[in-house]
């Protein structure tokens, strides 16, 4: 650490604040706020906890350190939310994505103003509301709200056309026409207020309003006043029918579900107003390290209603961190104007509609990894990114993946997946059951499945060559192979293929805790991009070698639970099943024995021993 920095964390107040760390280049490389400066910015210095890399790595780039202390937590909140915008740190990565949402914009500082949808960055003057799903769903939406208020079209600070002659929307009383000065500026700012109040949800106020001039325009007999307004009800009424769905409560509520795998984190907003359910918003975000949930939510919240378009009085999330939730509610009912609670829902409809914003999330994060997966260029990119990230001497068209799926020994299965020219090629799937491996060794078994695997290529591939047919199947030769491990399943490999003699096949093995990649002769794991589209396709292929594994060895343990779950256990065969049940009278007396008991067997090894007993606990608790 440099003096400089040094001398800076001795100075440190413990008060509240927000830290800018800076790298060697004089960029902004994250941007934090703290209860307690002293505590907060010294943890960045300590040993980080196991699994957190984004502190790794922030911990290697920090150079420099400038802190600002502020009177409130609150406060820091407010300095912390302007200072990210300003730098766009890479360590800040909630809602750093590109995708730009449209918002339903008010240009409340105009005279007459009017209605529009915009994207990118917010100006001065105008209110926005969102964001919306898609331009569409915005756009749907102001035609319908122009039904029901008659609000200009026209562009510009000041409304009207070239040639100040009045539009069609006039003549369709679709708009007040102030171009033709047939309305006065405070009564159209009434129109715009009720816009703006039957976006934010106050729907039946509005209403109650429309009635009430109905109803005088009727007993002044002017029956055309109170048929327009009538007219404008029933769009009112049309539009809250046709795109809300009734929500659990009357109040303002969001409920913000999350899911997140290796690299990327969904949320999803469910947004319930006047009670009525306005729909679902969703965002993506990539990730750096394993965070925790509530870490995840708090900064979500802090990115998201600083740029939201009304905050309501009740926020449910999954998780949030104890020592922010305070500080979170007080700087959003300062946003608000209003009090806001943020509360994690334990029971009742509100811990459904919870379950439904995380199933919500959980889809829309798979669905954006198929779409990135079905896209011919970004596939053709992620080999090419591997042949030369990985040193390839061949184009890696055909990919062999494989896992092991164990649980303490029992049924322990393998899978091979099998990717050409970037996508599942699922009839050349294959699962292997362990055979010859006991216990829990997964370099052990995954040095049998390959051997198995490429024992059966051999002797393929002969009678492929001696018939003079074309290969398949077992008799395809992989330009790659793909292992789920580190450096004990890359060597098992290494040697399978040497023992067989097998040439013109590269090996590599992915490592799930800092996503490294293996190769022979690298004497350092190779780190690619995390946002590359070769370590897209990597993880993609491992993932479904993965769910392969999982569900054999599932479907093995659940055929193990209603027969003998003993035949399931590899190293024993029929005649040590046999010894074992006549020691111990039935499979269910050995569940209940303890590994010495079965250990003193006559002819069980000690590591079958143990196989057994392991399986034995894992009936035991599925029982």
């Amino acid at each position: 650490m440099k003096r400089g920095l040094k001398t800076k964390l001795d100075m440190l107040p413990a008060e509240p604040g927000v830290y800018v760390f800076r790298n060697a280049a004089g960029d902004v490389v994250y941007v934090g706020k703290a209860k307690d400066l002293t505590n907060r910015v010294r943890s960045y210095f300590q040993a980080p906890a196991a699994g957190d890399y984004k502190g790794m790595a922030l911990r290697e780039e920090i150079a420099d350190l400038e802190v600002t202390v502020c009177q409130t937590e609150v406060d820091a909140l407010i300095l912390e939310a302007t200072l990210i915008k300003r730098y766009k740190p890479r360590y800040n990565i909630i809602l750093r994505d590109d995708k730009s949402y449209p918002y339903i914009a008010v240009t409340v500082s105009d005279e007459y103003p009017r209605v529009s949808l915009m994207r990118g960055k917010r100006v001065r003057g105008v209110k926005y509301y969102g964001p919306y799903v898609n331009a569409r769903a915005a756009r749907n939406t102001i035609a319908l709200l122009h039904k029901v208020f008659p609000l200009r079209h026209c562009a510009g600070r000041l409304p009207g056309q070239k040639g100040s002659t009045p539009c069609l929307y006039f003549e369709m009383h679709m708009c007040l026409g102030p171009c033709r000065g047939n309305v006065e500026v405070d009564e159209y700012r009434r129109h715009i207020k009720q816009f703006c109040d039957f976006l934010e949800g106050r729907y039946s106020e509005v209403l109650s309003e429309l009635e009430t001039r109905m109803r005088a325009a009727a007993r002044e007999q002017e029956y055309e006043e109170a048929a327009r307004i009538r007219n404008q009800i029933d769009s009112a009424k049309k539009v809250l029918r046709h795109h809300r769905a009734l929500s659990s409560s009357t109040s303002d509520y969001d409920v913000v579900g999350t899911w997140s795998d290796d690299m990327r984190a969904s949320f999803s907003v469910a947004q319930n107003r006047g009670g009525f359910h306005l729909g679902n918003l969703c965002f993506f975000t990539d990730l750096s390290d394993e965070q925790a949930e509530d870490a995840m939510v708090a900064e979500f919240l802090k990115r998201y209603y600083d740029q939201a378009g009304s905050i309501p009085e009740l926020i449910l999330v999954p998780a949030i961190p104890d020592d922010e939730t305070a500080a979170l509610s007080e700087w959003l009912s300062v946003q608000r104007g209003a009090h806001v609670e943020i509360r994690v829902p334990r029971k009742g409809r509100k811990r459904h509609e919870m379950a439904l914003a995380e199933a919500n999330a959980r889809v829309a994060l798979e669905g954006s990894k198929l779409e990135r997966a079905r896209d011919k260029g970004r596939v053709e990119a992620a080999m090419a990114e591997l042949a030369r990230d990985l040193h390839l001497e061949n184009y890696p068209l055909r990919i062999e993946c494989y896992d092991i799926s164990t649980m303490g020994g029992a049924a322990s299965v393998g899978s091979l997946v099998v990717f050409q020219d970037g996508y599942p090629a699922r009839r050349d799937y294959r699962r292997f059951s362990i055979k010859f491996t006991p216990g829990v060794d997964d370099v052990g078994m995954m040095r049998e499945v390959l051997h198995r695997r490429f024992k059966r290529y051999l002797k393929e591939a002969e009678r492929a060559a001696a018939d003079r047919e074309a290969a398949h199947g077992w008799a395809k030769k992989p330009d790659l192979v793909l292992l789920d491990g580190g450096k004990g399943q890359l060597g098992a490999a290494r040697d399978v293929l040497g023992v067989l003699g097998i040439d013109g096949v590269e090996i590599a093995a992915l490592a799930k805790r800092l996503e490294e990649v293996y190769r022979p002769g690298e004497p350092e794991p190779l780190s690619l991009p995390r946002d590359s589209e070769g370590l897209f396709l990597l993880q993609r292929m491992r993932d479904e070698a993965h769910r392969v594994a999982v569900s054999y060895h599932r479907s093995l343990m659940e055929k193990a639970t209603a027969a003998s779950w003993l035949d399931q256990v590899a190293g024993v065969g029929p005649g040590r099943k046999k010894a074992l049940i006549r020691h111990f009278g039935s499979p269910k007396k050995i569940i209940e024995a303890s590994l010495e008991e079965i250990s003193s067997v006559p002819g069980v090894p000690p590591g079958v021993a143990r196989a057994v007993f392991e399986a034995a606990r894992l009936v035991e608790t599925e029982r």
